[in-house]
């Protein structure tokens, strides 16, 4: 990991801002802050940010600002003006390019649906064509995991623990990650956005993913809530929740046209998803638009549209092993699509069928 400060070039006097407080989050008076609460930023002085990042930063939108190798944030917050656009560099291993703010600290990110906030790959930027797996991505970590969630598997010096299930890792809004994704090594992948242990303090709402080389978005635990998400173009699953995940997900869009399922779930968990549309084309694998993915998955859906052109194997509603039919529910649900597959495909699909069919409002 490289550590060099992201202010190489700034005199060390001037690495000290008003209401940052100390690296330690102490107080003249010898209580303590919050080391994330920033009222006076300071703007990097080059546009290549590198390492950790330790001292309340803005990035502003005058400039694209470019993130070389792994860029930290620990103990303090980084914010991104509207219509900022920040992009990785090209890498492969421990040289691939990504952003982790780390549990304790914050993103302030809030673009508008004017001025989004763009995270994409300095290829694209560039001028060359946008592809998926140009970069790595975007990491949350949280203090709202589980006794299931383990270190982030990218990177294991990143570890959520379970402190504060509201806690906020701060605010992202109308910002769109495109040309995301990559496979360090095996079991190794970033995604677009990731997002371990994080709290339901943490505001998520207006989310673009866009060609990632793996999940478009994936969840491991946590309590945080998130609104209006839209996913395409991805290798992988386009919506993948583990570990216990426990928020709710409110109007996500997923246009599948590449990848394995549109939402998969593990680990012992059972959202709530309100208003989603899922619209599958015949070019994707075989792992359906909802995935039970294991044993003791349980879901909860609502006022939403499973449309399944696949033709691929896996129905609307796929499942491997036992689902947690007991903890699972569809309220206004409809399968559509002409796929000539089943609706309810794999081992629990007889069960999964009739809790649909039970439910109020569904049509198949």
């Amino acid at each position: 990991m490289k550590t060099t400060n992201i202010l190489l070039s700034v005199a060390a006097a001037a690495l000290v801002f008003t209401g940052c407080g100390s690296s330690g989050g102490e107080t003249t008076d010898g209580g303590t802050t919050d080391p994330s609460t920033c009222t006076t930023y300071t703007t990097p002085s080059t546009t290549t940010l590198i390492g950790d990042i330790t001292t309340c930063t803005q990035l502003t939108a005058d400039k694209t600002w470019i993130i070389d190798g792994l860029v930290s944030i620990k103990g303090t917050t980084l914010k991104i003006d509207a219509g900022t656009t920040v992009a990785g560099k090209d890498g492969t291993g421990d040289n691939t390019s990504y952003m982790v703010i780390d549990k304790g600290a914050k993103i302030m990110a809030e673009g508008t649906a004017a001025q989004p906030i763009i995270f994409t790959s300095k290829t694209a930027v560039d001028g060359g064509t946008a592809a998926w797996g140009q970069w790595g991505g975007l990491t949350i970590i949280g203090k709202a995991g589980n006794a299931q969630v383990q270190p982030y598997e990218v990177n294991t010096a990143f570890v959520a623990d379970s402190s504060d299930l509201t806690d906020s890792s701060g605010s992202l809004k109308h910002v769109k990650i495109l040309n995301s994704g990559i496979t360090m090594e095996t079991d190794k992948e970033i995604n677009g956005l990731s997002l371990v242990g994080v709290g339901s303090g943490t505001t998520i709402e207006d989310i673009t993913v866009e060609r990632s080389d793996d999940d478009g978005v994936e969840i491991w635990g946590g309590t945080v809530n998130l609104t209006n998400v839209t996913i395409s173009k991805c290798s992988d699953d386009h919506f993948d929740i583990d570990d216990g995940y426990a928020g709710t997900v409110t109007n996500l869009t997923i246009t599948q046209t590449t990848g394995n399922a549109a939402i998969e779930m593990s680990g012992t968990t059972a959202a709530t998803f309100d208003t989603f549309t899922i619209t599958q084309t015949t070019t994707e694998d075989d792992e359906g638009g909802i995935y039970f993915k294991n044993d003791g998955i349980g879901g909860h859906f609502k006022n939403g549209t499973v449309t399944d052109n696949a033709n691929d194997g896996a129905g609307a509603i796929h499942s491997k092993s036992t689902a947690d039919i007991n903890n699972t529910s569809f309220t206004n649900v409809t399968l559509a699509g002409s796929s000539a597959d089943d609706k309810f495909t794999g081992d629990s699909a007889t069960e999964l069928e009739a809790k649909f069919d039970a439910g109020t409002g569904n049509t198949k």
